[in-house]
């Protein structure tokens, strides 16, 4: 029997292995913490997740995940979406946003 994991077939939790996917586009983003804004290029695949996303931001920049919203055509980017079902428009800006005063 041969086993196919797809980026939905993993499980949503930490201890998940993560698959590794060759880059396909580049995800401009801009990450906004309080008074810094950092802007940077992230080399994706488009069938990461936007969680996948969150966690190269979350190590990148030491953030809490749970505290980073990705916003883009004025929708909030669930964690459970693909790159390529999110419908990011070609050389779109997408805005992170990051709640520095919560717990």
């Amino acid at each position: 029997i041969v086993t196919v994991k797809t980026p939905e077939a993993v499980p949503d939790s930490p201890q998940a292995p993560s698959l590794v996917m060759a880059p396909d586009m580049t995800l401009k983003v801009r990450v906004s913490m309080g008074d810094k804004v950092v802007d940077e290029k992230l080399a994706v695949n488009s069938l990461e997740r936007i969680a996948d996303v969150k966690e190269r931001i979350r190590q990148n920049f030491s953030l809490n995940k749970k505290r980073i919203r990705l916003i883009c055509c004025g929708k909030i980017l669930n964690d459970k979406t693909a790159i390529k079902d999110a419908k990011i428009p070609k050389n779109f800006l997408v805005q992170v946003i990051v709640n520095m005063d919560s717990e």
